[in-house]
């Protein structure tokens, strides 16, 4: 760089920093604002205002990202942690940054109270699962907060921190710019740390989507290094210190408990982490262990017939199925099964005029099967229906669904009267999804269209066309109106209301409606937004909390033939969620209405993500699940399966029936006839490591294009549910 130029860049960013306070190759130590003797006749005064505010105007202060851009959504990166320092006449005479901490919770409002009183036990689960996977966070945040330089901020309240460049939350590990106040998680900055120190916006790389680009950015006519990053920690050093022991004395009693089951194999934090590695991930850490331990009071599941005890049928499908050339076979958990005081019952799914349940005698549960363990072949349909409804009086039938020919993995299905938490948990802790039965006498509303239309017809909503995904501005009134009208519509737009409402709180929309799911809803503890095992339960109200939902998903009849775009492509989920269908209008042929979802084990999406990426030779980065562009139809499930041995959970879901799907599961979603679905998402102890999984995978989608927020804030969930917990013992 010429050196009139670089003499220019060092003027103007000494004029930013403000007097006395140039551009080094070191960084400075800022004066502290609660030692103002260390200089005499200056007096300290911290920025209370915007960087634009009339106040400032004489110091030429450098102005904050979020001040310049004049963003209404952010606020004053520097307001209550940058000083100004003036002398006895008021001129203006540097700047500072707040480097000693201060109490961080101290004005933040914690939840009172739950769906039930929190008990030790959930105390304990919650608090168990959080120190397996923060501490080793903690820990590193520790010495983060020793560095002389840091900046200590209070933990934000009216927006969500998150980096600059990945828009991952910023929990702890975190550095800011002292110039535009952009700050980068600790996988950004060791990024920034590694992009030679000349690079500049015009130098660096012109597609703005590239994070380097985006890295590099600062102030007009200045470009980022890392030394004008500061370390900045929005802790303070004794809640952390206090919080570090107590997860280590928790960890040592988890250590002493015993073998536990896993579901994963765990893997070691390294003792001298790589710059990625000492990232706030919790992706690499096994919590499942932490949540075994936490329920040692519940009784093991017994186990499942094995293969060998198992006996072909012409009827089935051939078990074990085939598996394509050069496939080895992966061990899958068992499918749980529960105590019983009856004689043995197969779970079976048989070819006849009905689909046969079967429900186990037990008093404290009732499993009921989807497809799965083959019968005698020569037990007919009929024999084995009457035979079936002399053992258990909760059979239930459904007429037939035609299927396709492709391999499926047995769905748990419960009915809610019997369903415990208890039993919902050893399920649950497999990570498989399950559907529970009988849920809609348990709303007061109807949730029919005519409701919508008499309540909120009038109200303006956007539909979306599930083929094209054009969109269109209507009223519901419209939207509901042609529910079961198949002759009327138009039958080239399959015309979806999703995620209604879009931004406001359902509880704030539908107060009437909010009250009924959370009094309908299955497993509350789990599933409701004040569950006392839900970890999001915990978020402060007063705090910006990710918005879990309920949200109502409306849509329109579609086909699950060759080529078709379905009701909800391929995706996952941010988190854990349930889906009950409140509403099914009749099949075009008059036969009940309901939806098919394709449910995906968690351990299968690689193979997924590969077999669409070569099919359909998708750029590097783009991940065929999060881009929710692909949907699976008959001909490329079938492709799936002979090519990887992957198969779904199928799942026909029926008016008053809640589809729990397990965080991490891909899956996607074709409706049969015109319904109406009602769905939340929660944060359970057994999927947190899923969910730490899947903010990875999203800040991946950030680097390679600007995609979504990450709005979870999983590790300040779970911070502000250690806390909450630790209150409720004292």
């Amino acid at each position: 760089m010429p050196a009139a130029k670089t003499k220019g860049k060092k003027r103007a960013l000494s004029a930013a920093l403000g007097a006395g306070e140039a551009s080094s190759s070191k960084r400075i130590k800022s004066d502290s604002p609660d030692s103002p003797s260390s200089e005499p006749g200056l007096r300290i005064l911290m920025q209370d205002k915007f960087c634009l505010a009339t106040a400032y105007k004489d110091a030429k202060l450098s102005k904050c990202t979020s001040c310049s851009r004049r963003n209404g959504k952010d606020t004053c990166r520097f307001r209550d942690i940058r000083y100004i320092k003036r002398d006895t006449a008021g001129a203006f005479r540097g700047i500072g940054f707040k480097t000693k901490p201060t109490q961080t919770l101290g004005r933040i409002r914690f939840p009172l109270s739950w769906n039930e009183e929190p008990r030790k036990e959930h105390v304990s689960i919650i608090k168990r699962v959080v120190a397996a996977g923060l501490l080793p966070v903690l820990q590193r945040e520790i010495k983060h907060l020793e560095h002389q330089d840091t900046i200590c901020r209070p933990r934000e309240i009216d927006v969500r921190a998150t980096c600059d460049t990945c828009l991952t939350s910023l929990f702890s590990l975190s550095w800011m710019c002292r110039l535009c106040g952009r700050e980068a998680c600790a996988d950004c900055y060791a990024k920034l740390c590694s992009i030679p120190p000349n690079t500049t916006p015009t130098n660096a790389p012109k597609d703005r989507r590239d994070p380097e680009r985006r890295l590099v950015a600062c102030v007009p006519r200045e470009s980022h290094s890392s030394l004008q990053f500061f370390p900045i920690s929005r802790f303070a050093e004794s809640e952390l210190r206090s919080a570090v022991e107590e997860m280590n004395a928790i960890r040592d009693d988890n250590k002493h408990a015993g073998p536990s089951r896993e579901r994963t194999p765990a893997k070691a934090i390294p003792e001298n982490p790589t710059p990625h590695e000492t990232s706030n991930s919790l992706a690499n850490l096994d919590l499942l262990a932490a949540v075994v331990a936490a329920q040692s009071h519940l009784p093991d599941t017994k186990r499942s017939l094995s293969p060998s005890e198992v006996k072909p049928s012409a009827s089935s499908p051939p078990t074990p199925e085939p598996l394509a050339p050069n496939q080895t076979t992966t061990k899958s958990p068992p499918l749980p099964t529960l105590p019983s005081t009856a004689d043995d019952i197969p779970l079976v799914k048989i070819e006849s005029t009905h689909d046969v349940e079967v429900a186990t005698t037990s008093s404290t549960s009732e499993l009921v099967s989807s497809p799965l363990l083959p019968i005698s072949p020569s037990t007919s349909a009929s024999e084995l229906s009457q035979r079936l409804k002399s053992k258990s009086p909760a059979l239930s039938t459904n007429p037939i669904v035609p299927e396709d020919d492709i391999p499926f993995h047995p769905t748990v299905t419960f009915s809610d009267s019997t369903l415990t938490e208890e039993i919902f948990r050893r399920v649950w802790v497999e990570g498989r999804p399950l559907v529970v039965k009988g849920v809609l006498d348990k709303f007061h509303i109807k949730w029919t269209p005519q409701y919508f239309i008499e309540k909120y017809g009038d109200h303006s909503c956007t539909v979306v066309d599930c083929v094209t995904e054009i969109r269109r501005d209507v009223t519901v009134g419209w939207f509901f109106a042609l529910f079961g009208k198949y002759d009327e519509r138009d039958s080239s737009r399959v015309w979806k209301l999703k995620d209604w409402p879009p931004s406001t709180d359902f509880k704030s929309a539908f107060p009437e409606l909010y009250d009924d799911f959370a009094r309908a809803v299955p497993i509350p503890s789990y599933c409701r937004r004040d569950g006392v095992l839900n970890i999001a339960s915990h978020f402060p109200p007063d705090v910006v909390a990710p918005d879990l939902g309920p949200k109502m998903y409306n849509a329109f009849a579609t086909v699950d033939t060759d080529g078709s775009k379905g009701t909800t492509r391929l995706h996952m989920d941010m988190a854990d969620a349930v889906n009950i269908m409140v509403y099914a209008e009749p099949c075009v042929d008059g036969t009940p209405g309901g939806a098919r979802w394709d449910l995906f084990r968690a351990e299968d999406a690689p193979a997924i993500r590969k077999f669409l990426s070569d099919r359909y030779n998708l750029a590097s980065g783009l991940d065929p699940i999060h881009s929710q562009q692909f949907y699976l139809d008959k001909q490329l499930r079938a492709e799936l399966y002979a090519k990887t041995g992957v198969r779904s959970h199928r799942v026909i879901q029926r008016q008053g029936e809640a589809v729990f799907i397990p965080a991490g599961c891909a899956h996607q979603v074709c409706n049969l006839s015109d319904c109406i679905k009602v769905a939340a998402d929660f944060v359970s102890p057994e999927n947190i490591e899923r969910c730490a999984r899947l903010t990875e995978e999203f800040r991946a989608q950030n680097l390679d294009r600007m995609w979504k927020e990450d709005v979870l804030q999983l590790q300040t969930m779970m911070w502000y549910a250690w806390v909450s917990c630790s209150r409720q013992l004292t």
